[in-house]
C-alpha cells in the first residue's frame, strides 16, 4: 500500500510539470494584498515561527504540500536564502495548499516533512481565500516574490511538461536581489 501511494504521488508530481511564468499586472499581487490575505491565517500544526514583518522587506511566498517531492528541495533552498540574507531583510512564508489532494491528508506525513525540511520561516495553513488572493494558485510549488516597493517582482509556477521542478537557491537569490534585497556575500 505504501509503495502504491508513493507511486501515485510520484506520478502526480511528474504530471504537474513545471513552467516559469511571468504574469502581467492582472495577476500580480501587492504587499497590501498579501498582508490582508494572511491576516488571521493559522500556523500548520507542529510549527512555531510566525509571519515576520512585511513592510520594507522582500517577501517570498511559496505554496506547497507535504506530498510534493520538489517542495522538499525548495524548502532547503528557502532556508539557504534566509541564511544568506543574514540580517532578516527577507521574510519567507510557506502556505500549505492542496494537502488533502486526492483525499489523502496525512498528519504523520506532514510531521515527517517538517522534521526533514526544518523550515526557518512561517508555515501556515492554506485556504481558498489565500489561493485566490495570490492569483488562483493551481499548482505547487508556486513561488511569489514581492519587492521592497510592495509590488510583485517574480513568480514561479509548477506547470505540466517542464523539466524544472522547483526554484533553486540561484533562482531565489536572483529574484530577491532584483526585488530589492542585497547580500553582503554570496
Amino acid at each position: 500500500m505504501i509503495a502504491a501511494m508513493r507511486d501515485a504521488i510520484c506520478n502526480a508530481t511528474l504530471a504537474l510539470g513545471l513552467l516559469i511564468i511571468s504574469f502581467g499586472a492582472a495577476w500580480a499581487v501587492t504587499l497590501d494584498e498579501v498582508a490582508a490575505a494572511l491576516s488571521g491565517a493559522a500556523l500548520v500544526e507542529g510549527t512555531d515561527k510566525t509571519v515576520g514583518p512585511l513592510a520594507g522587506r522582500v517577501v517570498v511566498v511559496t505554496f506547497f504540500a507535504s506530498w510534493c517531492p520538489p517542495c522538499r528541495n525548495e524548502f532547503s533552498h528557502l532556508n539557504q536564502l534566509l541564511k544568506r540574507s543574514g540580517d532578516n531583510r527577507i521574510t519567507v512564508i510557506a502556505i500549505n495548499q492542496f494537502e488533502a489532494w486526492g483525499g489523502k491528508k496525512n498528519p504523520a506525513r506532514m510531521a515527517r516533512f517538517l522534521a526533514d525540511t526544518d523550515p526557518q520561516f512561517a508555515v501556515i495553513v492554506g485556504s481558498e481565500t489565500l489561493r485566490v488572493a495570490f492569483g488562483n494558485i493551481e499548482r505547487i510549488p508556486s513561488v511569489i516574490v514581492i519587492g521592497t516597493d510592495g509590488q510583485e517582482a517574480w513568480r514561479f509556477v509548477h506547470e505540466r511538461g517542464s523539466a524544472k521542478t522547483h526554484t533553486t537557491i540561484e533562482d531565489l537569490t536572483a529574484a530577491v536581489s532584483a526585488a530589492g534585497a542585497s547580500f553582503a556575500s554570496q
